[in-house]
């Protein structure tokens, strides 16, 4: 039997809750996650993810002030899900699910040991060789055009709840596509580079076109599972999209991996 102590991260980046946004960014890059847990000395208090900056950076709040005074508690959420070492990795996938987060810090006698994320779990799934993309793809809701704002691909995403949206060209065929990291990181160097003065009235400038990624992954309905995984590993993207003669029939993020996951692994 596999255990989350089997699969989880055992290096993983730590903050403590009063160093600046600019630091926490450093270690995320140094550690090449999207997330880091959160400290008060050795106690867990909280975690900081992408999804947290892209909602906060760039509102009235933030708008003024640099990466370098803002500080990781005033992006943090402090309403930890955590999981057992010993725990089943799918009970750590129904958490996620759950709770529509994308890791679990992972503690032990309350100190944090590990972190599991949608990834590790993605991992597992990808034995099952006789699952296909068209057995678990969702319908994709929407698709963001090069012309965009940052700021409409950010009420996108919290609209619709997703962690994977396809650019399209004009013919409706995709070109590209943005997770919740392009916006989070679009907005951290827009914050970083632009002068508070001028930002309210540029951050309109700032398109999807700038920091979107080009050459997705690319699935067709019959691509089984594996493939998918690998794909999506190899882009280091949370999703695939599922095209049929050069058109977007669905896509497959790490979500729609963990529901079958938790159904029939």
């Amino acid at each position: 039997m596999v255990f989350v102590k089997d699969v989880m991260l055992k290096e993983f980046p730590k903050v403590n809750k009063n160093e600046t946004l600019e630091h926490a960014y450093r270690l995320m890059r140094k550690y090449d996650t999207d997330r880091i847990l959160v400290v008060d000395g050795d106690r867990l208090v909280g975690i900081m993810t992408k999804w947290d900056v892209m909602e906060k950076l760039a509102t009235l709040r933030t708008r003024q002030v640099v990466p370098g005074r803002l500080h990781v508690s005033s992006f943090m959420s402090t309403d930890l899900k955590t999981i057992s070492p010993t725990a089943d990795p799918r009970q750590a996938a129904q958490i996620m699910l759950e709770n529509n987060i994308g890791g679990l810090p992972v503690v032990e006698d309350g100190k944090a040991v590990g972190l599991i994320t949608r990834w590790e779990i993605a991992s597992l799934a990808k034995q099952r060789i006789d699952v296909r993309a068209v057995d678990m793809m969702a319908a994709s809701p929407v698709a963001l055009k090069p012309t965009d704002t940052a700021l409409y691909a950010r009420k996108v995403f919290e609209t619709y709840n997703t962690i994977f949206v396809p650019v399209v060209d004009e013919g409706g065929r995709p070109i590209g596509y943005v997770t919740v990291s392009e916006i989070a990181d679009a907005l951290y160097a827009f914050h970083d580079i632009v002068e508070e003065k001028y930002r309210k009235k540029r951050i309109g400038h700032l398109l999807v076109e700038d920091f979107m990624r080009l050459r997705p992954p690319y699935v067709e309905p019959d691509t089984p599972l594996p493939k998918i995984v690998e794909a999506m590993i190899e882009k280091k993207s949370k999703g695939a999209i599922v095209v049929q003669s050069d058109r977007i029939v669905g896509i497959v993020t790490l979500v729609e991996i963990l529901k079958y996951y938790t159904l029939y692994s």
